[in-house]
C-alpha cells in the first residue's frame, strides 16, 4: 500500500513538474522574437512580439502598396520562423489614343501584362516599349518595360523660347499635341505651324510667346500680351488709336522687351491772342512859342499794338510749349511830337562892372587852365596861342564849338566877360574852361558848375545849337 509520505513526495513532485513548465510557457511567450523580412532586393532583421505580419512590417517601415504580393498574407499571424517576403508590384505607364494609365502588375513579359489587362491590339497599331518598337508576334518575348504605347504615335519636337521637348503623341494636331504635353497657350501666343494643322513625323513645333506689356493711356493702365515689336502695332493690336500728333513712349524704332511700359501721350494744342505793345517814338520839332531851351509835349505819343496768334500745347492735359504761330500790327504808334524852343529873348543881368545883355544862360561844368598846363612846351612856336590864334591868357575861355559859339561873348559870374576862343581836346559838352596866365599869383582853380551868359550880339540862327546836351559833363 502506497503510505501517506509516498503520496506527499508523488505530489510534490507534480507540482514541481508543473512549476517548470509553466516558467517554459512564460519565457516562451514573453522574451522578444526575431522575424526575417525580404524587401526590395534586402533582407531585414526585426525584433519584438507581433500578432500579424502586417505588425511586422509596420514594425521595420516597410511600405507596401495595394498591387503589391505579401506572404504569408498581412492579416495572417507571425511566425517569427517564417520568412516575410515582399514581392513588389510595377508600375507601367500605358498611352493609347485615349489618354494615359498606369497598371500595377507582376508579369514578367509585356505580352503577360498585356494580355493581363486585356488590351485588344488593332492590326495597324504601333507598339512601343520604353521607346523602342516592338513586334505584335515578340511580345512574350519582351521584358515588362516601364512605359508602353500603342496605337498611332509621331515623334514631334517643340521648341518653346529657349527650351526644347521630344515627345511622342498620338494627337492629330499640333494644338492637340500641345494640351497633351502640358504646354499652355495664352491668346497673343503664335505657334508655327499653327494649332490647327496636322501633325507629320518629326514635325518642328515653334512657339512665339507674347510678351508681357503695359499700355499707359487716357489715365488707365491696361495689361496686355503681344509678339509685336514696337509701341505703334501692340496699340494697333489691342485698338488704341493715335490721333493727330499723339506719341508713343517709347518711339516706334524701339524695339519692345518683356514687361516694358508703353505710354500714349495725347496731344492737344490751343490758339491764343496776344496783344503786345509797340513803343512809340519821340519826335523833337521847332517851335517860336517856346523860348530857347524850353521844351513842351506838343502832341502825346500813343503806343501801337502788335497782336500775336499763339499756338499753346498741351500733353496728356499739361501744358508744355507757347509758340507764336502768326503775328500782325492791329494798331500803329503814334509818335510823341516834343517841342523846343527857338524864341530869343534878351535880357539884362546886373553885374559888378554894370549892366550886360544875354540871349541864353546855360548851366556848365567850369575849370580853369593857364599855358603851361597846356601840354606844349615853352619854347614851342604855337605855346600859349589858343584854338582861335588869341594869345592864352586871362579872359579868354575854352568851349565846345557845338554847345558856345565860337568867337562869342559870353559872361562867366566871378570871372567876368570873356571870348570863347579857345577850343580843348577834353572840353565837352557843357563845360568851359576859364583862362588864366602863366603868373600864379593870379591863377585861380575853378571846380564846379556855374551859368554861363551867353552875351548879345546874338549869332545867325544857322550858328546857334538849339537842343544842347541835356546832361553835364
Amino acid at each position: 500500500m502506497i503510505n501517506q509520505r509516498t503520496l506527499q513526495g508523488i505530489g510534490f513532485l507534480l507540482l514541481a513538474t508543473a512549476a517548470t513548465l509553466l516558467f517554459v510557457a512564460a519565457w516562451f511567450f514573453l522574451l522578444p522574437h526575431h522575424y526575417t523580412i525580404y524587401a526590395d532586393g534586402q533582407t531585414i532583421a526585426v525584433r519584438g512580439k507581433f500578432a500579424t505580419v502586417q505588425d511586422v512590417l509596420t514594425a521595420a517601415g516597410v511600405q507596401v502598396a495595394e498591387a503589391d504580393t505579401i506572404f504569408p498574407a498581412p492579416a495572417s499571424s507571425a511566425d517569427p520562423d517564417v520568412l516575410i517576403a515582399v514581392e513588389r508590384a510595377q508600375a507601367v505607364q500605358l498611352r493609347t489614343e485615349n489618354g494615359n494609365r498606369t497598371y500595377w502588375t507582376h508579369q514578367p513579359t509585356l505580352g503577360g501584362f498585356l494580355a493581363e489587362i486585356r488590351h485588344p491590339l488593332a492590326n495597324t497599331d504601333q507598339i512601343f516599349a520604353d521607346g523602342r518598337a516592338v513586334s505584335p508576334a515578340n511580345l512574350n518575348n519582351v521584358p515588362l518595360p516601364r512605359a508602353v504605347e500603342i496605337g498611332q504615335f509621331m515623334t514631334v519636337i517643340i521648341y518653346d523660347g529657349p527650351n526644347q521637348r521630344v515627345v511622342r503623341t498620338a494627337q492629330k494636331t499640333v494644338g492637340e499635341a500641345l494640351t497633351e504635353a502640358g504646354v499652355g497657350l495664352l491668346t497673343a501666343d503664335i505657334t508655327q505651324p499653327s494649332a490647327g494643322s496636322l501633325l507629320q513625323p518629326n514635325m518642328e513645333i515653334h512657339i512665339q510667346r507674347a510678351m508681357p506689356l503695359t499700355i499707359q493711356v487716357d489715365g488707365q493702365a491696361i495689361q496686355t500680351r503681344s509678339h509685336q515689336q514696337n509701341a505703334r502695332d501692340v496699340l494697333a493690336e489691342v485698338g488704341t488709336v493715335l490721333i493727330g500728333a499723339d506719341y508713343t513712349i517709347p518711339g516706334p524704332e524701339i524695339v519692345l522687351q518683356p514687361h516694358d511700359i508703353i505710354q500714349v501721350v495725347r496731344v492737344t494744342e490751343n490758339f491764343e491772342v496776344v496783344d503786345v505793345p509797340l513803343a512809340y517814338e519821340s519826335v523833337l520839332q521847332p517851335t517860336e512859342q517856346l523860348e530857347i531851351d524850353q521844351r513842351t509835349i506838343l502832341q502825346p505819343g500813343v503806343a501801337g499794338i502788335l497782336r500775336q496768334r499763339i499756338r499753346v500745347r498741351y500733353e496728356n492735359g499739361v501744358e508744355v510749349s507757347r509758340v507764336p504761330d502768326a503775328e500782325w500790327v492791329a494798331r500803329e504808334p503814334q509818335p510823341e511830337v516834343v517841342g523846343y524852343g527857338t524864341q530869343i529873348v534878351v535880357r539884362l543881368l546886373e553885374t559888378a562892372e554894370g549892366p550886360v545883355e544875354y540871349w541864353r544862360v546855360v548851366k556848365m561844368r567850369v575849370t580853369s587852365y593857364r599855358p603851361g598846363t597846356s601840354g606844349k612846351e615853352p619854347d614851342a612856336a604855337d605855346y600859349g596861342i589858343t584854338a582861335s590864334g588869341v594869345p592864352a591868357g586871362y579872359g579868354v575861355v575854352a568851349v565846345d564849338p557845338r554847345v558856345v559859339p565860337f568867337m562869342s561873348q559870353v559872361y562867366v559870374p566871378g570871372y567876368g566877360r570873356a571870348l570863347a576862343g579857345d577850343t580843348g581836346g577834353g572840353v565837352l559838352g557843357r563845360w568851359v574852361d576859364l583862362g588864366y596866365s602863366d603868373d600864379l599869383t593870379t591863377y585861380v582853380p575853378w571846380s564846379g558848375y556855374i551859368n554861363v551868359y551867353y552875351l548879345t550880339p546874338i549869332p545867325a540862327p544857322q550858328k546857334i545849337n538849339y537842343l544842347l546836351p541835356t546832361e553835364l559833363p
